[in-house]
């Protein structure tokens, strides 16, 4: 996954990256995951980098065998997006 500067992902990546456990691994990922749902459920005119910084985080937390059971609607929100790059991200997901 190519980050493209976005920071809030690299750390969240080194974070998982240095979990001890399993179990402190599975509370990172729930509390990010708790955040990114609040996130979209709070903020109607969120960016759209903001938008695929939270979707390139939730295929890396589905990669990492967790269920992701939302955002689907984001991802396809950002197909729609003029931007190449945008549009790279929801089709990719």
């Amino acid at each position: 996954i190519g980050t493209g500067g976005m920071r809030g992902l690299s750390v969240f990546i080194s974070d998982i990256r240095n979990c001890d456990n399993k179990e402190k691994e599975k509370a990172r990922v729930d509390k990010e995951l708790a955040n990114i749902r609040t996130k979209f459920k709070s903020e109607k005119t969120m960016s759209n980098y903001d938008r695929k910084k939270y979707v390139w985080k939730m295929l890396y937390i589905f990669m990492l065998g967790y269920d992701v059971d939302f955002g689907h609607m984001e991802a396809l929100g950002l197909i729609s997006s003029p931007k190449y790059a945008e549009k790279q991200v929801g089709y990719i997901v």
